[in-house]
């Protein structure tokens, strides 16, 4: 009796793990053939927004099976990469497509009813489609919540939709922001979504507005810029904010054996100057300048780093 009870636990035990292999093997399947459906529709989507584009149409071209499940999704995410990728897009044409698929709707239902990761993510697609300023505030909400993913993704959307707040909007950010950040809020500057200047950044009293200004000088190699950085190598009251200064002084391949320079490389810690000859290293720095910038083990440290950007040719 025992044995027989055992052997149909055995089998119950073995139909279910059949049945468990069975169905992630279904879903497995269902969902490669969702990703190729869902790939072969961007890619109609996207001919159709550039036919549009290059075409100069002044009225939203229609979407084919634009009410399936998911194909908003994809006209969202064709529509964000697009936006990301084009300089100079018709603003004018993608506010028509977004307005006539819907998309803000959808996108703000699906931000409603997810969380973390996955609501930062609708956050961000909302923030590259040209908002307005209702959308702006229905994701004013979201400036609270527990995951900074999604603060920080309410922000932007709240940016594209009303440029005019972006340095209230910065300045008011209760933590220092991350190089990922700073990048995000760079690329929308590039696109033309914010109308903000470097200088007034670079002199703000507000970090978060000088560290923004620091990566606008370096992302677009403003030269000009040269004497506020010394200022801010010099004196910032923010040692990361004055290290910050000196490596954009680098990455502009200007000259480093300056006053300023020096006095902030006597507070960098051992790590950050690591970092800074590696920066020197990568900019091709020459070694010449080393004997009043570092010591004789980080100056051994920079020609070894030198090598290793560089390859010997050897000639028959």
């Amino acid at each position: 009796m025992m044995h027989d009870l055992a052997l149909l636990c055995c089998a119950a035990e073995a139909a279910l793990v059949v049945g468990l292999v069975a169905a992630a093997a279904v879903l497995r399947l269902r969902r490669g053939r969702r990703a190729q459906r869902d790939a072969a529709l961007g890619r109609l989507y996207l001919r159709i927004v550039m036919h549009g584009l290059l075409t100069g149409m002044r009225r939203a071209p229609a979407f084919p099976r634009i009410g399936r499940t998911g194909a908003r999704g994809v006209l969202a995410q064709v529509l964000a990469r697009l936006a990301s990728a084009a300089y100079g897009l018709d603003a004018g044409l993608l506010r028509r497509i977004v307005r006539t698929a819907e998309l803000e709707p959808y996108l703000l239902r699906r931000i409603r009813r997810s969380g973390g990761v996955r609501r930062a993510r609708y956050l961000s697609l909302l923030a590259r489609l040209a908002p307005d300023a209702a959308v702006g505030a229905a994701v004013a909400r979201y400036a609270s919540d527990r995951s900074r993913s999604v603060r920080f993704a309410a922000c932007l959307v709240q940016l594209a939709a009303d440029p005019s707040q972006a340095l209230r909007l910065l300045a008011c950010w209760p933590e220092p922001l991350t190089a990922y950040e700073l990048a995000a809020v760079a690329s929308m500057l590039r696109r033309g979504m914010l109308p903000v200047a470097y200088e007034p950044l670079l002199a703000s009293p507000h970090r978060n507005l000088r560290s923004l200004g620091l990566c606008i000088v370096r992302q677009f190699g403003i030269e000009e810029a040269e004497e506020a950085l010394l200022r801010i190598a010099a004196s910032d009251a923010v040692p990361e904010i004055g290290c910050e200064a000196v490596r954009t002084l680098c990455a502009l391949q200007r000259p480093l054996c300056r006053s300023g320079v020096l006095r902030r490389l006597r507070s960098m810690g051992r790590a950050e100057r690591r970092a800074l000859l590696r920066c020197m290293a990568a900019e091709g720095y020459a070694s010449d300048a080393l004997p009043e910038l570092f010591d004789r083990d980080e100056r051994l440290c920079y020609e070894s780093l030198v090598g290793s950007y560089k390859c010997e040719l050897v000639c028959p």
